[in-house]
């Protein structure tokens, strides 16, 4: 299996769970950080016109949530209990809902809010 590709904007945002799942894995893969000037160049060849997006094997993936679980497939993360797997799942969704954009995991130092 090659290695991934994740690319997305430098920040944490929809791509950080992403690379934390193939860091804690141990999954070598490539980091690209885009400017807002080399997406939009790239926007009309992306899956949706949007990032982040995994490439694997040759081919492009859309949709943070189905680049997480590959991730946590790869890293043994996720679990192969389909009861345990609806859990996990269950929890990313309500991530994604939008009612708790706030709780993503970083690299970066803890930021101090005043």
């Amino acid at each position: 299996m090659s290695k991934p590709t994740l690319t997305y904007f430098d920040s944490e945002g929809r791509a950080e769970s992403t690379r934390l799942a193939f860091v804690l894995g141990d999954i070598d893969f490539e980091d690209k950080r885009l400017n807002h000037e080399e997406f939009f160049k790239l926007k009309p060849s992306l899956p949706w016109g949007q990032l982040p997006v995994l490439e694997v094997d040759g081919k492009t993936y859309g949709q943070s949530s189905a680049q997480l679980r590959y991730a946590g497939k790869r890293s043994g993360l996720y679990p192969e209990d389909p009861v345990q797997a609806m859990a996990v799942d269950s929890i990313l969704d309500s991530l994604n809902d939008g009612t708790a954009t706030f709780a993503v995991p970083s690299f970066r130092e803890a930021r101090i809010l005043s």
